[in-house]
């Protein structure tokens, strides 16, 4: 036997009903309304899953698109790649192609033809520089260095040119250390031997059998070793003292690696000329001495668009756009998995402004 609930008990809880799905949606437009806030156009700052197709090649004239759609995080927040477009990459040389993201395809306006970047690296490096590191960035260069004031600056000062500055060592040791586990090569590496294993991983997941290659910026050679451990032929070795790649090589090397070292360049601390685009300078360089197709493994600190002077840079999405120009992004490893990992904004900016992981991407010169 049954019998129905009396009207009288539901227009008791009718209320309640209805307040409890009015709060329901207010939670609901609540968050929307904080998660628009945090991005201002949360459905154009799109990462895509499988990092392989992040960057593509055949990149289309930035006119197809509306720049004002797209953003990326910057220590301003997020700014539109149209903003960016205008005050950062056209001033610097550069155009946005085609906006992926967390990093925008550039192209150059004006590319430099190898020989011009050969010799205007030469020009500069014969310059006279000075006995100690300068400790403050030079007030007329303010702005080349920090992108226009879209670069977050903080101070922390080496002097490595000095007697006891760090030095190249342990070069007569390679053959014991190719008995080295890969643990054993990153404790090795100068202060990031965890997130140093990322170079590891890449190796492995893009082997170098029968290849010849350089390696940039190497105070001892655990990378070197890396190298050889995963099949390389031949390896020539480019010093921080002094920073030395020349026009001979051009287009002759089927890989480069470089971890730790390029983010230095142009910040006076191993005696190296002031340059604020040196860092730019050496991508250009590595790109002419790779055949078309040759691959890079760059480690550097990745984060937010910060520099800690003169200790180093940390990339962001607008600085690794200029540095990958001429580049397809591969892939990226970490030194937690073997695997590649998916190095979307969300992981790219997660530690903060001027905080950085130790990444290693897999580049592919065009």
């Amino acid at each position: 036997m049954s019998s129905s609930f009396p009207t009288a008990v539901w227009s008791r809880f009718l209320p309640i009903i209805i307040l409890i799905g009015l709060l329901t949606l207010l939670i609901f437009l609540t968050k929307r309304s904080q998660d628009s806030n945090s991005n201002p156009n949360p459905n154009r700052d799109i990462s895509v899953t499988d990092s392989k197709n992040l960057r593509s090649a055949a990149a289309e004239p930035s006119s197809v698109y509306d720049l004002n759609e797209y953003s990326v995080k910057t220590l301003r927040g997020y700014v539109s790649l149209h903003e960016l477009n205008e005050k950062v990459f056209k001033p610097f040389g550069y155009e946005i192609s085609k906006p992926t993201l967390p990093v925008p395809t550039v192209r150059m306006m004006n590319e430099p033809t190898c020989e011009t970047v050969f010799t205007e690296w030469h020009s500069i490096s014969q310059k006279q520089q000075p006995d100690v590191p300068p400790k403050q960035l030079p007030v007329d260069d303010t702005n080349a260095f920090l992108l226009n004031g879209y670069t977050a600056l903080s101070e922390w000062y080496f002097n490595d040119h000095s007697t006891t500055g760090d030095k190249p060592r342990n070069w007569n040791r390679i053959g014991e250390f190719m008995k080295f586990t890969k643990t054993e090569l990153s404790a090795l590496a100068y202060s990031y031997n965890k997130e140093s294993e990322s170079m590891y991983h890449a190796m492995s997941g893009y082997p170098l059998d029968g290849q010849n290659g350089f390696v940039v910026g190497s105070m001892q050679p655990w990378v070197e070793v890396m190298a050889l451990q995963h099949g390389a032929k031949k390896i020539l070795t480019v010093e921080y003292n002094p920073l030395e790649i020349q026009e001979e090589y051009a287009g002759t090397f089927d890989f480069a690696a470089s971890f730790s070292s390029i983010e230095h360049s142009g910040l006076g601390r191993y005696g190296d000329p002031i340059d604020p685009i040196g860092d730019l300078r050496e991508m250009l360089k590595i790109k002419c001495m790779l055949k078309k197709g040759g691959l890079l493994f760059l480690g550097i600190p990745y984060g937010t668009d910060a520099m800690q002077f003169n200790a180093h840079r940390i990339y962001g999405s607008i600085r690794l756009a200029m540095m990958f120009f001429g580049f397809d992004w591969l892939a990226s490893y970490s030194g937690e998995q073997e695997q590649p990992i998916d190095l979307d904004s969300i992981r790219l900016h997660s530690k903060g402004l001027s905080q950085l992981t130790q990444y290693t991407l897999v580049l592919r010169k065009l």
